[in-house]
Formats: structure tokens, C-alpha cells, sequence
């Protein structure tokens, strides 16, 4: 595929070239690895280097003649407010935090941190890998050394999720703890010697071009397109990997899925989306390792301090009051990524109730899409650097010290129950008072943030909360929710109106049937070959109305003649064609277009189960010999669900209605009639039976 220089530069300023920085932390025994690093590596990359050190090695006015030994590329003390610029190793002092923004080295005395849990929990390296996760705009890499402890592990998680690339120390470290401590939390993509770890970087310095593709912001993603109009390439692979995991990412931000799929290019020496697509296909654990990086999630206990402090001491102590001591307190936190955020709940609650001598049982459901994820949370046992935001008292009272981790006490694990879950597809939870669905929005797009929103307002109670992130609203859906707090994004629901929780009891993924992943095993089509192309083609986005209807009337005129309906893939019906009185008729009560809900009782169970079965397998399912009776009459009719290959937000199908004259076999013995009997009944259990393991699924 062609280089596409507009996707490549459009995030960096006019006649601005980009720096991409390399972070490198350590402690103990850093400072020789990462004089062996510097001697392999050129002074003229192009890349600027940071040592940042967990505690003084040796004083900073040494440190910079001992690392001019090993490289020729000046090596200056880091100053605040000072700009970074390429081929020069900058180092820190002890005894400040350092950051960046926006391409300027800047100091934060400690004594102004905010959020310090004690002063003998202090983490440098972890302080400026997230900042420059979060502020550098150009691509960045970080390196974690010899070492003690867990310093650089939620650094480098950081690091990862951004779009950067991690390393680590391998066993050449003299000390390490603080290498396996990130390698065991799965946030290091390779650990290599000095010198290797010197060959991948100067690798990368000549990937300019592919490298500077992670450097979009996530804020640059807020309004960011979504992958329906991105190019072939990027679709491909989303499409590949929703038919290999199950997992539909068509609705992400562009930006978050490029910036994660760059960083496996990277990683494999890939230029284009077209060379990964390939090694997509040709590499089976690759997938699951993409999925994987898709998911990565930052969170920390406590997050957004103004936030917790409002929870504390005004949402949470309401809600404690408002309950009798027969009734419990539901919590929903969905995307809870590692447990950070519904622990923390359960023990602001813990504190609440011990304030007011409140006896009231809390069930807090801690749901995400990461089966790792949620492995992790179960456990409930932290590192230093994850602790950063929980105060000594709470240290004491709500976590026990095992080695060099923390672990939740279990008072608190047991107000957990955290499950594999998927907001956009799963049944929701039900008689919700809080729902906490915190920075995940921000990645989706306008189609799945209203389905999220409209699953939260149906999961809540009528009284009910809905906690979102920063960078998130309730956008279009503000009909649903109104926000009671301005500086804090906490919503009350609405009551008059009514939600629809939509989703998917298809547990596993039925093949895409579009010409585009076609496209992904066969070559593209001809200009002779398109004039040839059925009119089963994908229809293009740019006039639904028109195109769903041609696509309709095309199936209609050409295949069948019975009554008909277009329904979505939550059974609301669209369209009505032909005369459809025999089959359906409007409900007591309630105007609604649900298809079950008009279908004749007799019909309502299998037209669900066609549906289901024409989701799943992509192809129409037609079942025939129903009865329904109207006014002493019996009717015998056949359903069919076709799938609508129409390129629209959600999934369409046509469901057709026939009347049909039932058979009478011409009977030549009674033993001939009792075997096709007995062979109609055994047919019809089969089809019973296969519709219930359906349902039950």
C-alpha cells in the first residue's frame, strides 16, 4: 500500500521536526547498562535521550561526565522548562519529579504532589514515563534497567498504551527485581542486553515515517472518524480480527486503533497497514497479541481526586442513607480494567458506612472485555508504584504487604465480583444505584456511546448515577441523563423516557459475509468483473435510504412474493412489505413495533430463533409447517430470515411471511405412513432441540 503521507504527518505542527524520545529508568546497577547502551548507539539518530533514576547513583554533576565517557552526544543536566532536542541525553536529579510537556523537560518538587501516599512511596521513573505517555505528541520509547522494586511498571503500561515501545533489562541486569517486576506484568515488549536493545533503537530511528504514526493524541481522538470511512487496509485487519476473537472494533476511534496496530508494525519492522494485514493472517498467535494491546487500559486507585473527594462526601453517603438495611447498594463499574476502580469504591463505601454505623450490604459488579484483566483484579494484589494515590491509612487498614506487593484485604474482595464482559453485546446488570463507566466512551464512537448510555439508563434504578471520565458526556443522549454536578461528570437518570438495553446472545462469531473481507483472501474485483457483481453487493454509505430499499425491492422481485418485514438485529421492525395481517397484528397496550410482540403467539418463537440463526451463521435459515390458528381456522405457514447485506450502522434482516398448503402423503401401507410418522416427529425434535441449546445460549 502506498504510503499515505497525510495519516503519517497530519498530527505535527507546520515545519516541525518531530523528536521522538527515549525514556530510560533505573536504579541500582542502571548506570553501567546504560553506559553499554550508549556505546552502540550513534550520535546521530535523531532521537533524544532521558536517564531518569529511581535514587541518586552517584551525584548528578558526576553522572553526566561519567555517561560523556561512553557516548559522544552531549550529555546535559535536565533543567526546568528546558527543550528537548534531538541527539543529546538529558539526566535528572533525585530530588524533584520530572515531566513533560509538549517537548519541555519540567520539575514538580514533590512537596506539591497532590496525591502522594507517603513520603517513602515515591516512584520518578513511573512519574515521567506517564508523563511523557501522556503530554509528548512525538513517538516515544522507554526502557527499564537494572533495578529493585517495581519502579517504571505502571510507566511502562503507560508507555504501551499511548503506542510507544517498552524494553527491558533481560538477565545481563545485576539487579532484577525492578525488569521482572514489569515483565511480569505483561507491559514489556522485548527484553534484551544493552546492546540489543541499542540494535532495536536504531532500527527504529530509521522508521521515522511509520513511528510518527502513534503520535496522535487521544484528545486528537475525541472527535476522530470511526473506522467506516478509514482506509481499506485499516478495515481489513479490524474485520480479520473480529472473525478470529469475536470482538467487533469497527465502532473504535480510528486513532486509538491505528496508534495500537503502528506499535505492532514497529515492533515486526512493518511500513505499511497492508504488510501487518498480511502478517496478520500468516501468524496465528498474532490476533490474540493485537487484541491484547487493544485493550490495555491505564487506571489507578482514586482516580481524579476532586471526583473520589465528591463521591466521599456527598454521592455515596446518600445513597448509604437512602437504603434500609434490608435493601443493598449495586454498583456496576464496566471497563474496570484491573480492579483499581471498583476497589476503591468498596472502600470509600467501607469508610462511609463505619461514619454513619450503617449496616448494608454492597454488591459491586466489576465487569471488562480482558479475561487478563479481570485475572488480575480477582486477585487484587498491587505493586508501589500502583499505590501511589492510596493514602498510608488506607495502606494499613484495607491492604496487606506481601514482599514487594500489596494485596486487598479480603473484607473488601469479597464486595467484588469481577466477570468478562461485553458492554455493547451482554446482557446488562439490573437494580443499579451507581454505575461507574469511567475513560472507555472516549474510544468508541457516536454509535456505541449511545448504546452504552441507553444499557446504563436501563441497568440503573429510577433514582440511579452514572459516573463518566473527564473527556466524557452523555452526548446525543441527553434525554436520558442530566448531569447534577458541573465540575464532576455525574449524571442522574431521567424517568420520562424509556431506554432499550440491545444485546447480542450470539456468544460466538459468525463469518463476516461482505465483499470486503472477501478481499482479504481473494484479489480485488475488475472493471469487467464489477459490471458482473450481483445485486447482493454491499451498498455504499452515502444514501441508506435509498440503497436499503433498492436492496429490498431487488430480493423481493427476484426471489420471493410473500409478505415481508426489515427488521435490526434487536427485532424492531423498519419496513413492512406486502400484506402481513395474516401474520402479525398489533398488541395490546403499548404501541410497539417489536416483531415478537406482533407476530402471532404461535410464530413468536421461531422467528426469534431464525433470526439468531441468520446473525450467527451470515446465510438465510427458512423453517416451514407453523400453525396458527385465526377465528377456528388453521393456517400453515414458513418463515424465512434473510440477512440484508446493506452497509449500515446496525445488522438488517428480512424476515418473509408464505402461507403455504400442507402436504398429504399418499399412504400405501400403515407401516410406510407410521415410519414417516415417526420420521417427521424425530425431525421435528431435532429442530426443537437445537433450538433450545440455542436459547440457552
Amino acid at each position: 500500500m502506498p504510503t499515505n503521507d497525510t495519516n503519517t504527518t497530519s498530527s505535527l505542527q507546520p515545519g516541525r521536526k518531530p523528536i521522538p524520545v527515549v525514556a530510560i529508568g533505573g536504579a541500582a546497577g542502571s548506570l553501567d547498562a546504560f553506559s553499554d547502551l550508549l556505546r552502540y548507539i550513534p550520535a546521530t539518530t535523531g532521537m533524544a535521550f532521558v536517564y531518569v533514576q529511581h535514587a541518586d547513583l552517584i551525584p548528578v554533576s558526576q553522572l553526566s561526565g561519567v555517561l560523556s565517557q561512553a557516548t559522544s552526544m552531549p550529555v546535559v543536566v535536565a533543567e526546568h522548562q528546558q527543550q528537548i532536542i534531538p541527539d543529546q541525553v538529558y539526566v535528572m536529579t533525585a530530588d524533584k519529579d520530572m515531566g513533560i510537556v509538549d517537548g519541555l523537560l519540567t520539575f514538580v518538587p514533590r512537596r506539591h504532589r497532590r496525591n502522594s501516599s507517603s513520603p517513602s512511596i515515591r516512584m520518578p521513573i513511573d512519574e515521567f514515563f506517564i508523563s511523557l505517555a501522556a503530554r509528548q505528541r512525538e513517538g516515544a520509547i522507554a526502557i527499564l534497567l537494572s533495578g529493585s522494586g517495581s519502579d517504571g511498571t505502571s510507566g511502562l503500561k503507560a508507555i504501551k498504551a499511548a503506542g510507544g515501545i517498552t524494553f527491558a533489562q533481560d538477565g545481563t541486569a545485576s539487579f532484577q527485581s525492578m525488569p521482572k517486576a514489569a515483565i511480569s506484568e505483561g507491559v514489556v515488549d522485548k527484553v534484551l542486553p544493552p546492546s540489543d536493545i541499542a540494535d532495536e533503537l536504531i532500527r527504529l530511528s530509521k522508521q521515522i515515517n511509520v513511528f510518527q504514526q502513534t503520535a496522535l493524541s487521544e484528545h486528537e481522538a475525541l472527535d476522530d472518524q470511526d473506522l467506516s470511512t478509514s482506509d481499506e487496509d485499516l478495515r481489513k485487519i479490524i474485520l480479520f480480527l473480529r472473525r478470529s476473537i469475536g470482538v467487533d472494533f469497527t465502532h473504535y476511534k480510528v486513532t486509538t486503533i491505528r496508534r495500537r496496530i503502528v506499535r505492532r508494525m514497529l515492533l515486526y519492522k512493518l511500513d505499511t497497514l497492508a504488510e501487518y494485514a498480511q502478517y496478520l493472517r500468516q501468524h496465528q498467535a498474532e490476533p490474540q497479541a493485537l487484541y491484547a494491546d487493544l485493550l490495555i487500559n491505564v487506571t489507578n486507585f482514586f482516580r481524579d481526586t476532586d471526583t473520589m473527594d465528591y463521591l466521599k462526601k456527598v454521592l455515596l453517603p446518600q445513597l448509604v442513607k437512602n437504603k434500609s438495611s434490608r435493601e443493598s447498594i449495586r454498583i456496576w463499574v464496566a471497563a474496570c480494567s484491573t480492579g483499581e476502580e471498583a476497589y476503591s469504591l468498596a472502600m470509600l463505601l467501607t469508610e462511609i458506612m463505619s461514619e454513619q454505623g450503617a449496616h448494608i450490604p454492597i454488591n459491586i459488579f466489576a465487569t471488562d472485555l480482558s479475561e487478563a484483566a479481570i485475572g488480575k483484579a480477582r486477585l487484587g494484589t498491587y505493586t508501589r508504584s500502583q499505590m501511589l494515590n492510596v493514602s498510608p491509612k488506607r495502606i494499613q487498614r484495607f491492604f496487606t504487604k506481601v514482599d514487594d506487593h500489596y494485596r486487598i484485604a479480603k473484607s473488601i474482595r469479597d464486595l467484588c465480583v469481577f466477570a468478562p464482559h461485553n458492554v455493547f453485546k451482554d446482557p446488562p446488570f439490573s437494580r443499579l444505584d451507581l454505575v461507574s463507566c469511567r475513560n472507555m466512551l472516549i474510544y468508541t464512537d457516536n454509535v456505541l456511546q449511545r448504546k452504552a448510555i441507553a444499557t446504563f439508563h436501563y441497568a440503573l434504578n429510577s433514582n440511579g448515577y452514572l459516573l463518566l471520565g473527564k473527556s466524557e458526556t452523555v452526548g446525543t443522549s441527553a434525554s436520558l441523563f442530566a448531569q447534577i454536578e458541573k465540575r464532576y461528570k455525574i449524571f442522574v437518570r431521567k424517568n420520562d423516557t424509556i431506554s432499550r438495553a440491545t444485546f447480542d446472545m450470539n456468544l460466538q462469531p459468525g463469518p463476516i459475509h461482505t465483499n470486503l473481507e472477501r478481499q482479504l483472501e481473494t484479489p480485488p474485483l475488475t472493471e469487467a468483473d464489477a459490471a458482473k457483481v450481483d445485486m447482493k453487493a454491499p451498498i455504499s454509505p452515502g444514501n441508506n435510504s435509498n440503497n436499503l430499499d433498492n436492496a429490498v425491492d431487488s430480493i423481493l422481485l427476484n426471489q420471493y412474493t410473500p409478505a415481508s418485514v426489515v427488521v435490526n438485529q434487536d427485532l424492531e421492525i423498519i419496513q413492512f412489505r406486502g400484506s402481513t395481517g395474516l401474520f402479525l397484528e398489533p398488541a395490546p397496550g403499548k404501541a410497539s413495533l417489536n416483531l415478537l410482540k406482533m407476530a402471532r403467539p404461535t410464530l413468536a418463537f421461531d422467528l426469534r430463533s431464525i433470526v439468531h440463526k441468520a446473525q450467527k451463521g451470515g446465510q438465510a435459515v427458512r423453517k416451514s409447517g407453523l400453525e396458527i390458528r385465526i377465528k377456528d381456522k388453521t393456517h400453515y405457514v414458513a418463515i424465512e430470515a434473510v440477512p440484508l447485506p446493506v452497509d449500515t450502522e446496525e445488522r438488517l434482516f428480512l424476515v418473509l411471511f408464505e402461507e403455504i398448503t400442507p402436504t398429504i402423503p399418499i399412504e400405501t401401507s400403515s407401516t410406510q405412513s407410521r415410519n414417516r410418522r415417526i420420521k417427521q416427529l424425530e425431525e421435528e425434535l431435532a429442530n426443537l432441540r437445537e433450538d433450545m441449546r440455542s436459547i440457552i445460549e
